[in-house]
């Protein structure tokens, strides 16, 4: 699922040490994605300190997957 897939990219970005150089608002739906794995887009765009719609979530958490492909050079 999309949900797995995401969650992979970030402890792969997690396990290169570089988590925590992500901008903010990356790294806060990063956070939110790990403690909350079965969580709708919806429900992690609530939970984000500036709450954002579906599309929000989805845009932020595509980016930390394509960080994550560019990092393995896919």
């Amino acid at each position: 699922s999309a949900a797995v897939r995401q969650i992979e990219a970030i402890k792969y970005i997690e396990k290169r040490g570089m988590l925590n150089t992500l901008p903010i608002q990356l790294l806060e739906i990063a956070r939110l994605r790990l403690d909350n794995e079965q969580a709708s887009l919806k429900e992690l765009g609530e939970m984000l300190s500036v709450p954002i719609g579906k599309s929000g979530v989805n845009h932020r958490l595509n980016k930390i997957c394509k960080m994550a492909d560019e990092l393995k050079g896919v």
